[in-house]
C-alpha cells in the first residue's frame, strides 16, 4: 500500500503582465501561488495549487498546509483520497472550512489526485457525497498545475515570479 511520504509546500509571488482592476479587489498587480507537492512511498508525486489575489492570505494558506495538513496526512494511505479529504475537512472545522482552510485543502487535494489515475478519479468524483451537514464541494473541472509550471515559477531569472516571503 502506498503511503503519503511527504508534503512540501511552496509559495510564489507571480507578477501580472499588466495591472488589472475590478470593483471588488481594486488594483491587482500580482497573484500569490501556493503549491503543494505530495510524494508517496512508491515514488509517485503530485502537485496541486491554489492562488490568491495580490498575495493576500498566501502565507496563511502555506502555514496551514505546512503545520497542520502535512503532519495530519503523513503515513496515511495515499490512494484513499476521499478519506484523506474528509480527515482534512474535520481537522480544520474549528478554524472554519472556507477561506484559508478551503484554499489549503484544495492545494493538497489536487496534489493527491495528480498522479494520473483518470478512471478512478472519474468514478470516485461521480459518487462523492459531502460529509453530513457539510456543503457539497464536489470536484468539478479543476485545473492541474503541471510540474514544469511550478519549476518556472521559481526560476532564477524571475520571469515567472519569485519565492513568496512569509515572516
Amino acid at each position: 500500500m502506498s503511503r503519503v511520504d511527504s508534503i512540501e509546500v511552496h509559495h510564489y509571488r507571480i507578477p501580472l503582465p499588466a495591472v488589472l482592476s475590478d470593483s471588488t479587489h481594486g488594483e491587482i498587480s500580482h497573484s500569490g501561488l501556493v503549491a503543494a507537492q505530495v510524494r508517496d512511498t512508491d515514488g509517485a508525486e503530485g502537485i496541486g495549487y491554489t492562488y490568491t489575489v495580490n498575495d493576500i492570505g498566501s502565507c496563511a494558506v502555506r502555514a496551514l498546509v505546512e503545520h497542520d495538513l502535512a503532519p495530519l496526512l503523513a503515513g496515511e494511505d495515499a490512494r484513499a483520497i476521499d478519506r484523506l479529504w474528509e480527515r482534512m475537512w474535520w481537522h480544520v472545522h474549528f478554524c472554519g472550512r472556507d477561506g484559508v482552510a478551503a484554499f489549503a485543502m484544495a492545494a493538497v487535494d489536487v496534489a493527491l489526485w495528480d498522479p494520473g489515475e483518470a478512471s478512478r478519479r472519474a468514478a470516485v468524483a461521480a459518487s462523492r457525497r459531502p460529509p453530513p451537514g457539510g456543503p457539497d464541494l464536489r470536484r468539478r473541472g479543476r485545473p492541474l498545475l503541471h510540474a514544469g509550471c511550478a519549476a518556472r515559477a521559481g526560476s532564477a531569472d524571475g520571469r515567472w515570479g519569485s519565492p513568496g516571503r512569509c515572516t
